[in-house]
């Protein structure tokens, strides 16, 4: 899908707006001049400030093109279902994944998408077990972020 650099341009600075107002309520830190917010305040000025040469620049090449336009992977119906099944796959997670885990959700979806690509199931499982694995591995032990054990909590190292 080709969107108008004047609609992106848009939407960046409503994140900037957004992030701007929110770095303000951060609390100061004490013994400093500046505060938690601070680069969350430069980000969202200079985002905004981009955002607002995007929108300039798009609006000026305009000259009767389209807002929206489908780009040729949104026509083809076996593409689009594939891109709805990894959005919903992706709820899926969220919604599940502390009650589920990481582990056996991580092993189900990437099942899923390489069955739906035409992978053989044999070697869907093991590449999908390698990958979860790793993930897991490199989330827990690596960078200390613990995933959500879900069913498996009273068997996880």
């Amino acid at each position: 899908m080709k969107v108008s650099d004047v609609i992106s341009g848009a939407l960046f600075l409503a994140l900037a707006v957004f992030v701007f107002v929110y770095a303000q309520t951060l609390p100061p830190m004490p013994g400093q001049r500046y505060g938690a917010g601070a680069f969350p305040t430069l980000v969202a000025l200079g985002l905004g400030g981009f955002s607002l040469l995007m929108i300039a620049q798009a609006w000026r090449r305009r000259a009767g093109a389209r807002w929206v336009e489908l780009a040729d992977w949104a026509r083809d119906g076996k593409t689009l279902g594939n891109f709805l099944l990894a959005l919903a796959l992706i709820l899926v997670y969220v919604f599940f994944s502390e009650r589920i885990g990481f582990i056996p959700l991580s092993i189900a979806i990437l099942l899923i998408l390489f069955w739906r690509q035409g992978i053989r199931l044999g070697t869907g499982a093991v590449v999908a077990v390698v990958a979860t694995i790793a993930i897991q591995f490199a989330f827990s032990d690596m960078l200390r972020v613990p995933l959500p054990r879900g069913l498996l909590a009273g068997y996880l190292w």
